[in-house]
C-alpha cells in the first residue's frame, strides 16, 4: 500500500477481509451445530388392535339426575325413578358398579335446587362406589329424553 500524500479525497475502498473471516467463523458454527440438532429419538410404537371394539351401549353410561322443587328432590338414574330417598341411591349405585371396569356415574341437578341436596346425593353417589361426572348442559333433560 502506498501512502499517498497531500490528497484530500477520501478513500471509499471497502475493506472486505474482516467481513469473510465472520462469514467462514459462523459457516463453520452452523456446520458443527446442525448434526446435533437432528438427533431423534427411537419410539417402538404398540401394533395396531385388528379388532375395533364397537363403542360403549349408551344404555351402559349411568345418569343421576336429582328434579324438582319437592322437599326431598325427586331423583332419577336414567329416566327412572329411584325409591328409598338417598339410601335407594346409595345402595341402586352399590349394585350397578359391581362387576363393572369404569365405575363413572354422570350427575346432573337442576339449578333452582338447594344446595344441600345436590351435595347429599353426591356424598351417597360417592358411598356407592363412583366415581363423579358432572353434566353442565342446562337444556338437557335426561329425564325426559326420547320420551
Amino acid at each position: 500500500m502506498a501512502m499517498q500524500l497531500g490528497s484530500s479525497g477520501v478513500k471509499s475502498d471497502i475493506n472486505v477481509t474482516p467481513f469473510v473471516d465472520i462469514v467462514l467463523v459462523l459457516l463453520i458454527i452452523f456446520m458443527v451445530v446442525t448434526p446435533m440438532l437432528s438427533r431423534a429419538l427411537d419410539v417402538a410404537v404398540p401394533p395396531k388392535d385388528p379388532t375395533n371394539a364397537p363403542p360403549p351401549d349408551p344404555t351402559e353410561q349411568l345418569i343421576v339426575s336429582v328434579k324438582g322443587p319437592d322437599n326431598p328432590p325427586k331423583v332419577f338414574l336414567n329416566r327412572e325413578e329411584i325409591p328409598g330417598g338417598l339410601d335407594g341411591v346409595r345402595d341402586r349405585v352399590t349394585e350397578l358398579m359391581k362387576g363393572r371396569r369404569e365405575k363413572i356415574v354422570f350427575f346432573q341437578a337442576d339449578s333452582d335446587l338447594n344446595y344441600q341436596d345436590v351435595v347429599n346425593v353426591l356424598d351417597k353417589i360417592k358411598e356407592g362406589g363412583a366415581e363423579i361426572g358432572l353434566i353442565t348442559d342446562e337444556n338437557l333433560d335426561v329425564t325426559q329424553a326420547g320420551q
